[in-house]
């Protein structure tokens, strides 16, 4: 089977030994669009005495607190990485049953391929000897495959967010909140020295899947505007909340490592049961919501239970939150996306912050530019 895979994924094999808690350097908290930054300290300032009871502000966190996407992070380094602790059998049960197709290949054909070619890495991962299982012919074609499986399937109509958001979250089965703690602080550590830039990986598997291809985004760093904003409201007596769509867990250590003054009882995200030895099991949670697009209102409803003054996002998985009635301040990071929350980015009652997608900072217009 041929195969092509970058020479830059030897880094993996390194990353490890890098100082836990390290930090990309700070970028100027100066870039706001003036008009944005005004209407927030104009607003919140003058409904202060209305919301004198402990006044509430929303956050999402990746790509509008931060630059990248903390779940896509770890779901990335874990897998070039192959920290698992999922068998073969638990693995396999994770994996779509009932789906016929995915783009255009059969399901049956990708998930086997999944389970046969993670099963012969299984046994040195188990042993923890994740460099030879590196050597291994079948890691490029596992990682690959991996990688566009989840690409395709966020994309399906079928499938969609609501089933892989939860799946990243079971794929961290086995570890204990304070390994993954650790291993949050590591991805940090190790993607903050990347450059801002995408990567595709390709590989050809025997038919009927063929050559696929596959991209992520490489670096991670903090937007130092929504820090300061975030530092501002709770100096002002603003009780700040995240709700992400990445496994909380992993959010409430990247809220610590980038210094943004959010409490961990105010950080929700993606759930899963855990067992009583503290460890993430692949059940989720039951009676919470997955915070996904209506599931982030239901965490607003259900446990802040106060109507927010500020809503912030930048994504379709935001827009319920966004579009929430009798909310005075609604600011959208601009990706320049499109789908639903492109409808948004003209809306009167919206601010609209550009950045620089290049290099992963705000700049002072509604506009954002790719380089």
């Amino acid at each position: 089977m041929a195969l092509t895979f970058p020479q830059h994924l030897q880094a993996y094999t390194t990353t490890m030994s890098h100082s836990q808690g390290e930090t990309p350097i700070e970028v100027s908290a100066d870039n706001w669009f003036p008009e944005n930054l005004e209407q927030i300290h104009s607003t919140v300032q003058g409904l202060l005495p209305e919301h004198c009871q402990q006044p509430v502000a929303v956050f999402d966190f990746d790509n509008t607190c931060i630059f990248r996407d903390i779940g896509q992070a770890v779901f990335r380094y874990q897998l070039f990485t192959l920290r698992y602790r999922l068998s073969p059998a638990t693995f396999s049960s994770l994996l779509p049953r009932e789906k016929q197709t995915l783009a255009g290949r059969p399901m049956g054909q990708v998930t086997a391929t999944l389970v046969e070619l993670y099963s012969q890495l299984y046994p040195l991962i188990k042993a923890e000897h994740y460099q030879q299982a590196r050597e291994l012919p079948s890691y490029p074609l596992f990682t690959t495959l991996l990688l566009w499986f989840v690409e395709q399937a966020r994309k399906d109509p079928e499938l969609g967010p609501r089933y892989v958001l939860p799946l990243l979250a079971k794929l961290l089965a086995g570890f204990t909140t304070v390994e993954l703690d650790r291993l949050t602080s590591e991805v940090i550590a190790a993607l903050g020295k990347e450059e801002l830039t995408t990567r595709k990986v390709s590989a050809t598997l025997a038919p009927p899947i063929g050559t696929i291809s596959s991209s992520y985004k490489q670096g991670i760093q903090p937007f130092a505007e929504m820090r300061s904003l975030i530092r501002w409201l709770s100096d002002l007596g603003v009780d700040c909340y995240v709700i992400s769509a990445s496994t909380e867990w992993l959010v409430q250590t990247a809220v610590r490592l980038f210094d943004f003054p959010v409490p961990l009882a105010q950080i929700f995200g993606i759930r899963v049961e855990l067992a009583p030895d503290d460890r993430l099991t692949v059940e989720e949670q039951a009676g919470y919501p997955i915070t996904f697009r209506e599931g982030k209102v239901a965490v607003i409803e259900e446990e802040i239970k106060k109507r927010p003054l500020m809503v912030a996002g930048d994504a379709d998985t935001d827009f319920e939150m966004l579009t929430l009635a009798q909310v005075p301040l609604r600011l959208i990071i601009n990706h320049n996306q499109e789908g639903l929350i492109s409808t948004l980015y003209q809306a009167q009652d919206t601010l609209l912050q550009g950045i620089d997608i290049s290099r992963g900072r705000f700049r002072p217009f509604r506009e954002s530019v790719a380089s």
